[in-house]
């Protein structure tokens, strides 16, 4: 995109804040764009999956039809998904990557193709950077300028008015002051927590959790939050007092997934759909809430 479009794209968006879309509710599961083998997922795979994952669904709360990807760009993770999307009855929340520039370009070029392609319909949600604050990999202020460039193109270019688009990272990172041009320039907040890498034992996991949940929200004041990850891991060494097992990936599923059906108020994704045996570390390769094989390790089912 030519400078000077980009500047009347980050002019306008910066004009329109007060009219920021509303955040529905939603539950559903990240997914990656790779399959068990390293492989890129075709279109059959991505509607398999989403096929997969609709038919999870416990009751009208917890209504699985969301997915949210890291990447519009790699493995043409967009191009294929949408199509998938649309077939299965599926919403998706777009990650865009943030660094480095070229890569931001290559991402927000893939999903401009797409709304060229399939308009908005399919599209709930846009995070752009994926802990990219936590690991201190891009300046705040730059962070926020790609998210304003971003509003500008999905909300005002391409008419998604209802499209929300924010940024994704760990709690830490949302009550850092030096992160705030990143919380203003956002929509919605997408915050990540983990229990298990704050090394507690799974029955303080909820409570962790809920803990890491308010500090996010004195943090961001009003801005919608949804929760962009959370997931216990089923295999792996220990974390202090955090162990892997399949019960602790119930125990966690059962209290805070739950408690989040239950409050039916904030949007949240589980990390992860499935098992990513393709990945190098033992325990990313295991916190799906299903084996790579897509069956499920967990019951669903809450007490509503």
């Amino acid at each position: 995109m030519q400078i000077k479009l980009l500047a009347s794209f980050i002019f306008v968006a910066t004009s329109v804040v007060a009219a920021a879309p509303p955040v529905p509710y939603f539950s559903g599961f990240n997914l990656g764009s790779q399959r068990p083998d390293g492989s890129c997922k075709t279109q059959g795979d991505w509607e398999q999956e989403f096929k997969t994952i609709r038919s999870w669904s416990p009751n009208s709360r917890a209504l699985f039809d969301t997915i949210k990807i890291f990447s519009t760009n790699d493995c043409d993770a967009l191009a294929r998904a949408v199509p998938a999307a649309l077939n299965a009855g599926m919403k998706i929340w777009a990650g865009v990557w943030a660094v480095d520039n070229a890569k931001f370009e290559r991402e927000k070029g893939a999903l401009e193709r797409a709304l060229k392609q399939y308009g908005s319909k399919w599209l709930i949600g846009v995070n752009v950077g994926s802990e990219s604050l936590y690991r201190k990999e891009i300046d705040p202020n730059l962070l926020a300028q790609y998210i304003y460039d971003v509003k500008g193109m999905v909300q005002i270019a391409y008419g998604a008015s209802h499209v929300p688009v924010g940024c994704a990272d760990t709690w830490t990172s949302w009550v850092d002051g030096a992160n705030r041009p990143v919380i203003e320039a956002s929509d919605v907040i997408a915050m990540n927590a983990f229990p298990y890498w704050e090394g507690v034992n799974v029955e303080a996991g909820l409570q962790t959790f809920q803990t890491a949940l308010q500090n996010t929200r004195n943090a961001v004041g009003s801005k919608p939050i949804v929760v962009g990850e959370t997931g216990w891991p089923s295999a792996g060494p220990a974390h202090a007092n955090a162990t892997p097992c399949e019960d602790c990936v119930q125990k966690y599923y059962s209290t805070t997934g739950c408690w989040l059906q239950q409050s039916g108020t904030i949007g949240w994704f589980w990390f992860s759909g499935f098992d990513e045996p393709q990945k190098f570390s033992t325990i990313e390769k295991n916190f799906g809430i299903a084996r790579s094989d897509r069956k499920l390790k967990v019951n669903l089912t809450c007490r509503i």
